[in-house]
């Protein structure tokens, strides 16, 4: 093998193991993320959850329209 093989192949692999290195910061920030957004998708549901169900009443306007009609 050559001299100029041999660089280029040291060189094709610091390229790709600082490649290897960047997606996995990436996929470690994505990884954050997602468990964050988890956190917050749960607390919503049992926020909501919670919450008193809107009596019939209120959601039935009897089909008047609003006054600005």
């Amino acid at each position: 093998m050559s001299e100029e093989r041999f660089v280029d192949f040291e060189s094709r692999l610091a390229f790709q193991e600082h490649r290897i290195q960047q997606l996995e910061e990436e996929l470690a920030e994505a990884r954050k993320q997602l468990y964050e957004l988890d956190n917050l998708c749960r607390m919503l549901a049992r926020k909501v959850s919670s919450m008193p169900a809107a009596a019939p009443s209120l959601l039935d306007d009897g089909g008047e329209k609003p006054p600005h009609y």
